[in-house]
């Protein structure tokens, strides 16, 4: 090692001085070979002192790291725990991504929570919650299939009401005219709507009403469903809002060919950063 090589070199340089000093007594002139050997001396002192510094950082460094490390893994094996087979948790470059199946979460294209998609948040949420010096992002992804959106079904034209027949002076037309009775019923009859009737077309109107989507795209559903998420979070789990954000990339960071681990909720935490206020 290089502080091996210096302390060899103190430990022939100080004897050298010392005979050096020795051979000059007599002189009043000082021996230059002497000054030589002294400065010597001392840029090696401080070589090894700097090399010495060098190394006692390094040590620090490298226990800062395993203590990194140690906490990594305890988060990791925590949300592990919490999350069951309903999600995997990874750790890379110094942030811990919980991966969640959308299946458990949400029902097929809606960003509404599941009763097992509360129950797993609700897990997840305590986990976080203790974390205080980490970020949280909640990142939405959905697959490649395009949302199709349905236009309501268009109302049929209601007929216009009947005019009522005006006064016929004429005899003729007055004995051809139907009297104003058989009128007056023929108008209550056709006016007049069953119950039955009435009932189905109300709900072919709200079957019409129901088919329209509320997110054009997978842009407006993963965003949706990381700001479901985030609510959780600070509404139920009561992590503070300051940590929390909500992120979507849509059908564009997909992970794998099968689409079913593409639909997913990811919960990546980050060291949490200091903001000033300006």
């Amino acid at each position: 090692m290089a502080r091996d090589r210096i302390a060899a070199m103190l430990r022939l340089l100080a004897p050298a001085v010392f005979l050096a000093a020795l051979g000059c007594g007599g002189s009043k002139k000082p021996d230059p070979r002497v000054a030589s050997l002294e400065k010597q001396l001392a840029d090696t002192k401080a070589e090894l002192d700097k090399q010495k510094q060098e190394a006692d950082d390094l040590r620090s460094a490298d226990a800062a790291l395993k203590a990194k490390a140690d906490e990594a893994k305890a988060l990791q094996d925590k949300l592990a725990e919490a999350v069951g087979k309903a999600g995997e948790v990874t750790t890379a470059d110094g942030a811990v991504k919980l991966e969640l199946v959308d299946q458990i979460l949400f029902p097929t294209g809606e960003a509404d929570l599941t009763e097992g998609g509360r129950e797993v948040l609700s897990k997840v949420g305590k986990a976080l919650k203790d974390v205080e010096d980490k970020q949280i992002w909640v990142q939405g992804h959905t697959d490649d299939q395009p949302i199709i959106v349905k236009k309501p079904r268009a109302e049929p034209a209601k007929p216009e009401p009947a005019k009522p027949a005006k006064d016929v002076k004429d005899p003729k037309a007055a004995k051809d005219a139907k009297p104003a009775k058989d009128a007056k019923d023929a108008k209550a009859a056709k006016d007049a709507k069953p119950a039955k009737d009435a009932k189905d077309a109300k709900e072919k109107k709200s079957e019409g009403a129901d088919a329209v989507l509320a997110y054009v795209t997978n842009w407006e559903l993963s965003a949706a469903r990381a700001l479901t998420v985030v609510h959780y979070l600070q509404d139920d789990a009561k992590i503070d809002p300051a940590r929390l954000a909500a992120v979507a990339f849509g059908e564009y960071r997909p992970v794998s060919k099968n689409r079913a681990k593409n639909r997913r909720i990811e919960i990546v935490l980050y060291p949490r950063a200091k903001f000033a206020p300006k």
